[in-house]
């Protein structure tokens, strides 16, 4: 029998593929970036060995498991990888390096492919990933892009990033606006394990001598925290401050939050989440809005009792370096981009 290589390397230039043999529930929590999900057991199998293991005999669960995952290995290489080269070289990993990846592993060397099994599994590279963030942060050249609800941050960055500069887009990398309207209402946000492994991988591929912009944000963007190591880093970081008219920050946000505008429960869990934070005046003015379909008033008086408020407060608590001011006269993306070309000269 051939003899399993084992790695603690889960980069993805040296292998060909990396394999997640996890369930597909294990597998939605977190993975490693770019595996690909091919359990060997599924949930209700992994439950049911379990429940034997516990209940009857640890011998029993081991023959049970055994012989599902022996199906299963044998659908996945003829449905899967019965067309892969002789040189083919897999990354294989399970929850810490044990029985189902080593199970792939020895029936992948039989064959003839070049597999590794990847030395403590999920497990080791779950605490390489919050290590690794904590290190990789500590060398960001930070530069925050702060300024009210509706001066466009989040579409300077982006514009930032199509003319070269590097960026941290945290509200992409959460599925979240970061405010209570935030909610994306066709994808739920991702585990707090997966916002990170994603995170890191964002890391990963910044070049640590030049700056990186990222967009103000709390410490909580959704249900998601950002890691303590990023988050101090962001609030000793040096700011650029974005202003604009209220009219004009008022038709960006309609626009950009037109998708609300169609679903009748959206503001929900907005309301109850506003109730204990504005009097119960403005809160029925608020209510009466939506109902009335009045966008331009709703979001007025959204900004104007809300939301600056809300940033005046944090703004003054936060301390921050004020690195440079600008004044936008619209929140248009020609504007945005033309400042984007003057923050990339400083």
């Amino acid at each position: 029998m051939s003899k399993i290589i084992q790695s603690v390397h889960w980069d993805n230039s040296k292998f060909d593929n990396i394999i997640d043999v996890r369930t597909p529930s294990e597998f939605k929590e977190d993975h490693i970036i770019g595996s690909l999900n091919y359990p060997v057991l599924s949930d209700y199998e992994r439950e049911l060995v379990g429940t034997i293991y516990k209940k009857d005999s640890p011998f029993q669960a081991r023959i049970i498991g055994s012989s599902i995952i022996s199906r299963n290995i044998s659908r996945l290489i003829t449905k899967k990888f019965s067309k892969k080269p002789g040189s083919w070289r897999p990354l294989v990993y399970c929850w810490r390096g044990g029985q189902r990846s080593r199970a792939l592993c020895v029936v992948m060397n039989e064959i003839g492919w070049r597999s590794t099994q990847l030395l403590g599994g999920y497990k080791y590279y779950r605490h390489d990933v919050i290590k690794q963030i904590e290190k990789l942060s500590s060398k960001l050249k930070l530069i925050l892009i702060s300024g009210k609800t509706g001066t466009g941050k989040t579409k300077l960055l982006h514009e930032i990033s199509k003319i070269g500069g590097q960026i941290i887009d945290l509200e992409k990398i959460a599925n979240h606006k970061g405010s209570l309207l935030g909610k994306n209402l066709k994808k739920p946000q991702p585990s707090q394990k997966f916002f990170e492994s994603q995170l890191f991988n964002c890391l990963c591929n910044l070049n640590f001598r030049k700056k990186v912009f990222i967009e103000a944000e709390s410490s909580k963007i959704g249900n998601l925290h950002i890691p303590k190591a990023l988050w101090n880093k962001m609030l000793l970081a040096k700011k650029i401050n974005i202003d604009a008219p209220l009219d004009s920050r008022i038709n960006f946000l309609i626009n950009d939050y037109k998708y609300v505008q169609f679903d009748k429960n959206f503001f929900d869990p907005f309301l109850n989440g506003l109730k204990n934070r504005i009097n119960n005046n403005i809160m029925t003015e608020i209510k009466h809005y939506i109902e009335e379909k009045n966008w331009e008033l709703l979001t007025k008086s959204l900004l104007e009792n809300h939301y600056d408020p809300s940033y005046s407060l944090n703004y003054n608590k936060k301390n921050h370096q004020i690195f440079k001011n600008y004044n936008l006269k619209t929140v248009s993306k020609k504007h945005l981009n033309l400042l984007a070309h003057k923050i990339l000269l400083l």
